[in-house]
């Protein structure tokens, strides 16, 4: 593997990138946005204008306009794109990867309307090996290079060889997986969870009502997942990809946090949305959560935890309301 090609330069595009390119400094890393003003700025300053704007890019970091130059000859090409744009991100680059090179998705959400895995998206316009990496992994700790774990999920074999080859001299442990299903939706539903430890973060529950919350939330999510196709195991083991990445974003400074604290605070989520946007940030559990709740009610998956982050995010029921007797569920 000698080019890799990122395509989204938002916090964990980019920081995957910087890891990447900084760990192997004889591969060229080129990195594409559709935001100009993101690629003019790393071409002119070697920094990023919005994240880890202290970490200057290494040489072979190379930031580019041009799509097709970006991903002409590339080995990986990692989508870093969010879920609810990423249909229209394949559709520009219909027959521009090439057709040996591994995909790697790093999104963690379901599609809006279709209720699709991106790896089912992603698969509908390339024929490509299609991989899923998700644990608990904050971007800022990514750039960094501190030590985070993380699960590949991928049907095939070779091509998860591959990557956690990649992914061996970084600071980032990889464990990998065939059950592609399960990574994927265990990266969607924790976002799920984020939201509603955010809202108990906002009312100032405190520790013991968030820990309760999530222990009971993600026993109807698993429910969820498994009726979905997912492997039991990947949900009831300590995975990289379920229960670490619960701990990060649930107790974390992640994006699905916040989004669920500033309602918990008392703004709408239209509000806490924009406010979000305002930071180029953005809360991928929203869409995700709408999702859940339509999933759980066709499968007759009972969840009541998630029926009361829906009336709370979607029919602007009070969350001091919703929430006095989650112990009761």
């Amino acid at each position: 593997m000698q080019k890799i090609a990122v395509v989204g330069c938002g916090a964990f595009g980019y920081a995957l990138a910087l890891l990447l390119s900084k760990t192997h400094s004889n591969k060229e890393v080129f990195a594409y946005d559709v935001m100009s003003e993101v690629i003019e700025t790393l071409q002119q300053t070697k920094k990023h204008p919005f994240f880890h704007t202290d970490i200057e890019i290494c040489p072979n970091l190379l930031p580019t306009k041009d799509k097709e130059e970006c991903l002409k000859n590339a080995d990986l090409v990692i989508l870093a794109v969010p879920a609810q744009y990423l249909r229209d991100a394949l559709e520009s680059l219909n027959n521009l990867i090439p057709q040996d090179a591994i995909i790697l998705n790093v999104s963690k959400a379901l599609e809006k309307n279709t209720n699709k895995r991106m790896s089912e998206v992603i698969s509908e316009y390339f024929p490509n090996d299609v991989a899923t990496i998700s644990g608990g992994m904050l971007a800022h700790d990514v750039a960094k290079g501190l030590p985070v774990g993380a699960d590949i999920g991928c049907a095939s074999k070779s091509a998860l060889a591959t990557l956690k080859s990649l992914f061996e001299p970084t600071t980032v442990h990889i464990d990998t997986t065939t059950d592609i299903i399960g990574i994927e939706l265990a990266g969607a539903l924790k976002n799920v969870l984020a939201i509603g430890a955010g809202i108990i973060d906002g009312l100032n529950f405190g520790f013991s009502a968030k820990a309760f919350f999530v222990a009971q939330c993600l026993r109807e999510v698993e429910n969820l997942a498994v009726k979905l196709g997912a492997r039991h195991e990947t949900f009831h083991t300590a995975s990289n990809a379920w229960m670490g990445d619960i701990l990060t974003t649930c107790y974390g400074n992640s994006r699905n946090r916040l989004y669920g604290e500033m309602i918990g605070q008392g703004k709408t989520s239209e509000e806490a949305i924009t406010i979000l946007r305002e930071q180029k940030k953005h809360a991928e559990g929203h869409a995700t959560l709408k999702l859940v709740k339509e999933l759980c009610d066709k499968y007759e998956v009972a969840a009541p935890l998630v029926t009361k982050l829906y009336d709370i995010v979607y029919q602007n029921k009070s969350p001091s309301e919703a929430f006095k007797d989650i112990s009761s569920q």
